[in-house]
């Protein structure tokens, strides 16, 4: 208190009528004056030893290291870096602390000093989790806008398999967390829990797409650092199918014939002999001497792809065999039982590398099973993207290509 202020008081006091309480008061006051007058300022310690904060009376809070540690990373910061203040006062035996700047606004109050103190800690923490959420938005929060902008962007199969590793995977493991809490080896543990339980193309799908949210997150964010730019993965071999042998694709034959009353018998020759994927067969249509379908990769907002796969001399002999209407309606699990009917561990992507190697075997220009199965490489064809571009193939010629595939089953 200045000099001044302590005259206003004491003139103050000589307004009081009665001459003991008047000098009573008059020596409390001074006595406080002269005893504040001598207390020197404590900053904080830069040490973390001690916190001691203060303010221009004098009344100021000392945190033990114990406490100290108790609190954030910042909030240490706050108080042993960069020197703020903290003031209290006792009034009618409460001990009331107040802090407000930077962004804080806390009070807290109780009739023990030391409780009064605990109580200062746990506002501050939960007001630095409030100062968190304002700036940084929780991960399910960001997740749910992902998906918003991915179901807008990309095909539906692709949406959906976005959307249940979000829901089976990354939400409960990382849902509630800030996207700047989320660190290189939160990720990195639970991507080796998946591969020390077997599930390698999960951890490589999840690896994935977990960095592609983290590239919109950095670019949003960018103090914070991608935590996805050093996860490694054990490699892992992907499970390749391969071409039915010519004995295989006898026996396919033989057990349609012999069973014509299994729906998904039309989709698996339809399949072995136009290439067509199983999620292409809805789009199957006949067309003279030719099968079109849409290409299952054509991406969302993209013109559809339709591809024309002219009808081959083997596929002109299991013609009688096939319903096409049931080819289209067939699902990919009606197609998937039917062929283990036959072949219990293979699976209706083999018949697509069946067509392809007899196409190649009988001779036909790889470039023109590239089109007729919608591939955009094949290591086999040595001209460039551009090249095929300006290539025009006449029917005539895939007509005259297609009739190479007539070979013997044995």
């Amino acid at each position: 208190m200045k000099r001044q202020e302590v005259n206003k008081v004491l003139q103050s006091i000589e307004l009081i009528p009665d001459e003991s309480v008047k000098d009573e008061i008059s020596n409390i006051i001074m006595g406080w004056s002269l005893e504040n007058a001598k207390k020197e300022k404590v900053k904080t310690s830069s040490s973390l030893q001690e916190g001691v904060l203060e303010d221009k009376t004098g009344a100021y809070l000392k945190f033990s290291k114990k406490e100290i540690e108790k609190m954030s990373d910042n909030l240490k910061r706050l108080f042993a870096i960069n020197d703020k203040i903290v003031t209290y006062r006792v009034v009618r035996g409460m001990y009331q602390a107040r802090f407000r700047r930077d962004g804080y606004d806390i009070e807290v109050a109780s009739k023990s000093f030391e409780i009064m103190k605990l109580k200062f800690i746990e506002k501050l923490k939960e007001f630095e989790v409030q100062k968190k959420r304002n700036k940084y938005p929780l991960f399910k929060e960001f997740v749910e806008e992902w998906l918003k902008i991915k179901k807008q962007t990309v095909k539906e199969s692709t949406f959906t398999s976005y959307r249940n590793m979000a829901k089976s995977m990354v939400l409960p493991n990382f849902g509630e967390k800030f996207v700047n809490e989320i660190t290189r080896k939160d990720l990195q543990d639970y991507l080796f829990t998946l591969t020390d339980a077997g599930k390698n193309r999960s951890a490589h799908k999840l690896k994935q797409m977990l960095s592609a949210m983290f590239d919109v997150i950095c670019e949003d964010y960018p103090s914070i650092p991608n935590p996805t730019k050093k996860l490694v993965l054990t490699h892992y071999e992907v499970k390749k199918g391969m071409a039915f042998t010519k004995e295989e694709e006898l026996q396919i034959i033989e057990f349609c014939k012999a069973n014509p009353h299994f729906y998904g018998n039309s989709a698996l020759l339809v399949m072995m002999y136009t290439g067509m994927r199983v999620g292409e067969l809805p789009s199957l249509q006949v067309e003279g001497d030719c099968i079109t379908c849409v290409s299952l990769k054509t991406r969302k907002g993209y013109k559809e792809i339709v591809r024309t796969i002219p009808i081959s001399p083997m596929m002109q002999k299991v013609l009688p065999l096939i319903d096409f209407e049931k080819a289209r309606k067939a699902s990919k699990f009606t197609s998937r039982d039917a062929l283990k009917r036959i072949f219990p561990e293979r699976h209706v992507h083999e018949f697509r590398y069946t067509f392809i190697t007899r196409a190649k075997e009988c001779g036909c220009n790889p470039e023109v099973v590239m089109i007729w199965v919608g591939h955009e490489f094949d290591k086999d064809v040595v001209t460039s993207r551009v090249d095929r571009g300006y290539t025009t193939y006449s029917k005539e010629y895939f007509r005259a290509e297609i009739n190479k595939i007539d070979y013997e089953l044995v």
